[in-house]
């Protein structure tokens, strides 16, 4: 098909998810396949048997395949685990041109210099994003080309991740017969897809609850702060109902899913439901007060660590905007009014915004990850593609983004 596409692969503990989107005027997306497929090889975000892994993205990618109609060559991909970690550095330069003017090339330049940090060798840089610059002292400026000054700086957020666990990630994928576009951190592509400028201006953090992990970035003044992963997801409940109800782990999603409840005060006194003994198809009948009591103190330890991340931000008292939640963890009926109970600050639950395609599914917070992969590629390939064909002084600016970008991406 001649329209071109970009396609994001969220590879997660409990499932793959592939999404393929086609890239239209004005830089929108049109989802045209969907592939899911149960995870393997996968444990707390990180590839513990790479056959497993790659046979799990091969279904997934052959289901988005044979939706769209389109070959699936490159992908976006997401990354996560708790050997993540992020910093802020910051770079300095001095303008020596006579006309002291800022071009591309000191832009860039001064972003080396911020990616200039002491690193141990079992650790590489995943993102460096660009936040904010600063010209002989005045600080808050976003695009600094064609400014005076003598002396730019440019504060960095840095994102790193342990080398050889990045490495499974691009082993698993290629031996699924793919290569990589780009590594995206995976609370970044969720960001794209769930948060509004406005909160993103405001201060907000968002928790990703997954299957093995919950993922957490922290916006300030439009721009990523703080992202880090802490080690408990929805796989936690699972085993929690699991244990509690003494049934096997498929049913006890199955319970999780249908029939749970974050908080046990919204379960009413006479609610039922059936659930299936270990070793047997004989369902039994409890009432579901017994299945919020085991999966609300699951739920609030969660919370209780997303709170403490943001405390060890320092941007707890910045986040006007609160905490928006997405992933398959944040499903739980009541999940958002714990959280702000936990927490102290506003909750809303995230489903990717600005979808058209497919499946009203994709509106739910299950796939934000997958839809922000799609539409993080799909703005910076339309960056760069505008770029080759604009040589205007409009042009000369999207190159200047574009080579940012591609910087930021890792390409």
């Amino acid at each position: 098909m001649a329209r071109d596409c970009v396609v994001g692969l969220d590879i997660g503990t409990t499932k793959v998810c592939t999404v393929v989107a086609e890239l239209e005027e004005q830089g929108r997306i049109n989802i045209v396949g969907v592939g899911n497929s149960l995870s393997g090889g996968i444990r707390k975000g990180v590839v513990v048997d790479i056959d497993s892994a790659a046979q799990a993205i091969m279904d997934s990618v052959d289901k988005a395949r044979a939706m769209s109609d389109y070959e699936i060559h490159r992908v976006v991909v997401g990354v996560t685990g708790e050997h993540v970690a992020s910093l802020n550095s910051r770079g300095v330069i001095a303008i020596t041109h006579a006309t002291r003017e800022i071009t591309e090339e000191d832009v860039l330049r001064v972003q080396d210099q911020s990616r200039v940090i002491v690193l141990p060798p079992d650790r590489e840089i995943i993102h460096a994003i660009p936040r904010s610059y600063a010209i002989d002292g005045q600080s808050g400026i976003r695009f600094p080309v064609g400014m005076s000054g003598t002396r730019l700086e440019v504060e960095t957020h840095i994102v790193t991740g342990a080398v050889t666990f990045l490495q499974n990630v691009v082993k698993a994928v290629h031996k699924a017969g793919l290569a990589i576009e780009a590594t995206v951190l995976e609370p970044i592509a969720t960001a794209e897809a769930v948060l509004l400028p406005d909160e993103k201006n405001l201060g907000v953090a968002i928790a990703d609850i997954g299957g093995g992990t919950t993922d957490i970035a922290i916006f300030v003044d439009g721009d990523i702060t703080f992202s880090s992963a802490i080690p408990v997801g929805g796989n936690h409940v699972t085993r929690d109902i699991s244990v509690g109800l003494r049934a096997a782990h498929e049913e006890a999603e199955r319970v999780k899913i249908q029939e749970a409840a974050a908080m046990v005060g919204m379960v009413g006194p006479d609610d039922v439901f059936e659930v299936a003994s270990l070793g047997s198809d004989e369902p039994r009948l409890l009432p579901r007060r017994i299945l919020a009591e085991i999966v609300e103190p699951r739920m609030q330890e969660l919370f209780g660590m997303v709170r403490q991340e943001i405390l060890k931000s320092g941007y707890f008292n910045l986040l006007p905007a609160g905490i928006v939640l997405s992933g398959g963890g944040s499903q739980l009926a009541g999940s958002a009014d714990l959280c702000r109970q936990v927490t102290g600050m506003p909750t809303r639950l995230g489903g990717p915004r600005n979808t058209v395609g497919v499946s009203e599914d994709l509106r739910s917070p299950v796939y934000a990850t997958a839809v922000g992969l799609v539409q993080y590629g799909a703005r910076h390939h339309q960056q760069s593609r505008q770029a080759v064909k604009d040589n205007t002084m409009l042009g000369r600016l999207q190159r200047y983004f574009a080579k940012i970008a591609a910087r930021v991406l890792g390409t």
